[in-house]
């Protein structure tokens, strides 16, 4: 079977890269099955982020406008009540 060392050599460099592809083969599936549940979690977590956006962001938007709204109105009865103590006193 073996009758020079060249073939020993031989063998163990087919043994090496078997063993080579079967490790590497591992690790593909491995890499895979962690990117599929990294991708779960990145989808999660966008879910999440959209959840908040829809309850805090856009209701302190909505009242951010009605405070650009009535804004005019407040500034103008400040300068009432000021007008009024001013004459009062």
């Amino acid at each position: 079977m073996f009758a020079t060392s060249g073939d020993v050599l031989n063998m163990s460099l087919a043994i090496g890269f078997i063993v080579l592809v079967i490790f590497l083969s591992i690790l593909i599936f491995y890499a895979v099955l962690i990117l599929r549940d990294v991708s779960k979690v990145v989808d999660n977590v966008s879910e999440v982020v959209e959840k908040v956006h829809k309850t805090l962001v856009q209701p302190l938007r909505a009242i951010d406008f009605v405070i650009e709204r009535i804004q005019p109105y407040i500034d103008m009865a400040l300068e009432k009540r000021a007008k009024s103590k001013e004459k009062g006193e």
